[in-house]
């Protein structure tokens, strides 16, 4: 099992079925002994060190009472966790660890809330702009890397519609709209991109316009939220890694800015009217 190397979607299992023993103040070696197995497995089931198979999440539910639909949610995690997602396919050179970690996240998110200060965020880019961001890198990536990169964004995005698309509630800086990423032309069609998002349902895009100081200066972040009782996840993306906030004490105080930032932005209509009239600009 030294090369198990379990999915961001087993971790969430594994954290789940941890939470289940101590809610309970149960000891691992007393339950392990009614599972029928050794306290050494109990332990890698909750560590996720090993791979967690869906009739092990049965057996524990039973033994520990949980309801019925909480138990067939995280019975289906289990089953969707052992199953690639398109990522696996990527390279880690297109995507580094701790980005595939989000991306597997994102997959299963219902809602993504996110505030950036200087960009476009990835879920909303376009091809082209992609491309300049990826290619600006101070250690220049291969073409192949870039393409691959791009691809990746790309697939996320078709999270965006069909039958259960994400709900994606982005705030966004004037000054990330009016820095011309990849020339003008670029920037024109990734701003008429976002006008065309911002009338899906599922999408609520609001700009903070260039007028002082607002909360989370200076901070961006991202919060994903799930279905069932799975809590909500925050996120930061540093320049060669991302910081995962998961502790609700901890991820509070970007929840209650993330709020604000909504209040002190302008309004949908106006945020998509400011929009067009930047894109307009760099005909």
């Amino acid at each position: 099992m030294t090369d198990y190397v379990p999915s961001m979607r087993m971790r969430r299992v594994a954290r789940t079925l941890l939470h289940w023993r101590e809610s309970r103040d149960i000891n691992a070696a007393e339950i392990a002994k009614k599972a029928g197995w050794s306290g050494a497995k109990q332990s890698r089931l909750e560590n996720a060190t090993q791979p967690i198979q869906p009739s092990q999440v049965v057996t524990l539910a039973l033994l520990y009472d949980v309801p019925e639909a909480e138990r067939d949610a995280v019975f289906n995690s289990c089953l969707t966790a052992q199953q690639e997602g398109w990522w696996d396919a990527v390279s880690r050179d297109a995507l580094v660890a701790d980005v595939l970690d989000y991306v597997e996240f994102e997959s299963e998110a219902t809602t993504v809330r996110t505030f950036k200060i200087d960009l476009v965020p990835g879920l909303l880019q376009t091809s082209g702009y992609a491309a300049a961001i990826v290619e600006a890198a101070q250690s220049r990536p291969s073409a192949e890397v870039v393409r691959e990169r791009v691809e990746a964004r790309t697939r996320r995005q078709e999270r965006l519609d069909g039958e259960n698309p994400i709900h994606v509630e982005g705030v966004l800086t004037e000054g990330a709209l009016r820095n011309r990423v990849g020339g003008p032309e670029v920037m024109r069609q990734q701003l008429e991109r976002l006008v065309q998002l911002s009338k899906l349902p599922n999408v609520d895009l609001r700009v903070i316009a260039a007028t002082g100081a607002y909360p989370a200066m200076g901070t961006p972040f991202s919060i994903l939220s799930f279905a069932g009782d799975y809590p909500d996840v925050g996120y930061i993306e540093l320049i060669d890694k991302g910081v995962y906030i998961e502790e609700p004490e901890d991820l509070e105080p970007y929840q209650v800015r993330f709020a604000g930032l909504q209040k002190v932005a302008l309004s949908q209509s106006k945020s998509r009217s400011l929009l067009a009239d930047i894109a307009e600009g760099l005909r």
